[in-house]
């Protein structure tokens, strides 16, 4: 999988809804504006300013959202995606050391239980090629 994808996807996702967001709380602004008895030359004007500010309050927090989620998500995949990577080229010796106690500790230690199996597994496997010669 390309690299930011998962990222990219939800930014995505949260950015289409915050734009349905904003297009709904116009339609209601519009809509008591209107009973509301403002005059109607009025209303284009308030729905201008009232539009900017309603966007920057939907949009400015993807921001802080997209990194948020990086820092929580994307570097502990990362990371682990780094491990397995070793792994796969043949460093069992390394250990994987679990950073925290949540999935991504859980599936940590998983990983390193499965490591260690391996590495013992190639040692009896090992053994037993040695006592056959």
């Amino acid at each position: 999988m390309e690299r930011g994808t998962l990222l990219t996807r939800l930014t995505i996702y949260v950015t289409a809804g915050s734009l349905f967001s904003i297009v709904i709380t116009l339609g209601v602004l519009y809509v008591v504006l209107v009973i509301t008895g403002v005059p109607l030359e009025k209303v284009p004007k308030v729905m201008l300013y009232s539009g900017g500010v309603i966007a920057l309050a939907f949009t400015l927090p993807i921001f802080f959202v997209r990194a948020l989620l990086y820092k929580l998500l994307i570097e502990k995949i990362d990371k682990m995606a780094e491990i397995m990577d070793r792994v796969s080229k043949g460093d069992l010796e390394t250990p994987v050391v679990p950073e925290t106690n949540d999935e991504f500790g859980k599936m940590a230690e998983a990983f390193e239980k499965m490591r260690v199996s391996i590495k013992e597994m190639i040692e009896k496997l090992e053994g037993h090629i040695d006592r056959r010669r």
